[in-house]
């Protein structure tokens, strides 16, 4: 376990896992009141409509992208000449993509018969009025990219990671006081871009506490190597990060309802994702980026390690977990208002196929980090490129054969699939090798040891089957004492964990 940069990794992880578990739940809450007020009916499906577009755009334009390629260069760059650069970057984010926005706003109805094919006409017309709003949220978030990269580089990552809190609050309470039902979700468009606002305002205010000594000399920092690097991280994080805005799509076409539904599923998913398994890839990319940078792969590849095997171990239990009380978290999170007992069932039957496709995620996240760190962007681009050509294909003839069902097995099959090319690209062009063979024992072994150690918890939710309150307890035990329980079977994790104690007890 190495010592050298384990205390900052923590300290980083905690600050950075912190701020997005509120900001996931925030997200959370958004998603129960939206829910609770129009349940998996047709204004579900405008509202969440209204939301997720921009998410799409956004994913599309800029994914991680801006992250992945701006943070290895101000990294490289002196206080001065980094500073310089992100502000060159705020305007040409902010005005590319408002330039852009501006476009698009040309056809709104295109752009709703686009992505959601299946909506009716009255759906159309609702959805293409609120977006002519909801998208000018890209261009701040755009900005807000860029002030995220910054205050990364900078190891700032307290309030980058608050963003998505800031962002879900507003919006919560937009729907508390003004949009409880269908005559008032004009009000939806205007409330997004408050939020996207409010978010970059307060990531600009601790950027400017960031405070260089020196100038940079006069000169454009944004050259063609950046632009390329950021083009092929673009394509490889956010066709990933699409494929479960395609799955909604193709879910529209399943009847009304079917949108909001698979979303309500993939935030189940995003949830455990985003406040843990997420963690490890932004914490650890600007670490790596500066070990590449100075020639120490050894170290580098060794803290990849460290951040699989953890990784393994936390979407491990997660599943575990969440297939056998996939039906009591489901209720405890949207039991509430208009969601029927349907619909609730139907959603927890997904969650058990969903979730399996955790691991894979948080892994393949993990691996596009390390990609990145090299300033290889092409090795995440094209296993992220082949995994959706096949998604899309492989979503179409399973949705026939399993309707919904079978739109989220394509999601896990194809999931999987970009982690095994994303392996072995990283190895043969890089010569990373992320699971030695000493290393296979201890996968085995925290595999066992995961499912032994969840018995007695799967036994105590039998005889106290019924409670919500008991399962959910019961779930997060599980989780803790799985994740514990495997950490410590593992010697180095074990060394490591004991000798912080000695030190604390003997201070």
């Amino acid at each position: 376990m190495p010592s050298y940069s384990m205390k900052r990794l923590l300290t980083a992880g905690l600050l950075v896992s912190g701020g997005l578990f509120l900001g996931r739940i925030t997200g959370f809450v958004r998603e129960v009141t939206i829910a609770s007020a129009f349940g998996t009916t047709e204004d579900a499906d405008i509202v969440i409509f209204t939301l997720t577009l921009p998410d799409f755009m956004i994913n599309i334009l800029m994914g991680g992208a801006l992250a992945a390629a701006l943070i290895p260069e101000l990294k490289k760059l002196d206080p001065p000449g980094a500073h310089q650069l992100f502000l060159q970057s705020s305007v040409v984010a902010g005005l590319g993509f408002s330039v852009l926005v501006g476009i698009l706003m040309i056809f709104p109805d295109f752009l709703v018969l686009l992505f959601a094919p299946g909506f009716t006409e009255k759906a159309v017309e609702v959805s293409s009025q609120l977006i002519r709003y909801s998208l000018w949220v890209v261009p701040l978030t755009a900005l807000s990219g860029v002030t995220t990269a910054y205050l990364q580089a900078e190891n700032r990552f307290g309030i980058a990671a608050l963003g998505t809190l800031i962002f879900n609050t507003t919006l919560v309470i937009a729907f508390l006081l003004f949009i409880n039902d269908t005559s008032e979700i004009y009000f939806l468009g205007w409330a997004v871009i408050l939020a996207g606002l409010i978010r970059w305002i307060s990531q600009w205010i601790a950027s400017m506490q960031i405070k260089p000594q020196g100038s940079a000399p006069a000169g454009w920092r944004i050259d063609k190597p950046l632009l390329v690097r950021y083009l092929q991280a673009l394509g490889s994080g956010s066709l990933l990060l699409v494929m479960p805005i395609i799955a909604r799509t193709l879910a529209s076409m399943e009847g009304s309802g079917s949108f909001a539904t698979i979303n309500y599923l993939t935030k189940l998913v995003e949830l455990p994702m985003g406040i843990c398994l997420g963690v490890f890839a932004v914490v650890l990319f600007p670490t790596l980026s500066g070990l590449f940078s100075e020639g120490e792969n050894e170290k580098g590849l060794e803290i990849a390690r460290i951040g699989v095997m953890s990784l393994f171990i936390a979407s491990y239990s997660i599943v575990l977990v969440s297939i056998w009380f996939s039906e009591d978290l489901t209720r405890i999170v949207y039991e509430w208002g208009k969601m029927g007992d349907g619909s609730l069932v139907q959603i927890a039957g997904l969650l058990q196929i969903g979730i399996l496709a955790l691991p894979a995620q948080g892994l393949s996240a993990l691996m596009t980090s390390v990609s990145n760190a090299k300033k290889d962007t092409k090795l995440p681009l094209v296993s992220s490129l082949i995994g959706v050509v096949l998604f899309v294909p492989l979503a179409l003839l399973m949705s026939r054969v399993a309707n919904l069902e079978g739109i989220v097995w394509a999601l896990v099959i194809v999931y999987w699939l970009v982690l095994g090319i994303q392996v072995f690209l990283l190895h043969k062009h890089h010569g990373f090798n992320f699971v030695p063979m000493e290393s296979i024992k201890d996968f085995l072994k925290v595999t066992i040891l995961g499912m032994l150690l969840f018995i007695p918890f799967a036994w105590f939710s039998s005889v106290f089957e019924g409670s919500q309150t008991v399962s959910f307890i019961l779930a997060v035990l599980a989780s803790l004492v799985i994740s514990g329980g495997a950490l410590f079977s593992i010697q180095h994790y074990r060394v490591y964990f004991l000798q912080q104690l000695r030190n604390r007890l003997n201070a």
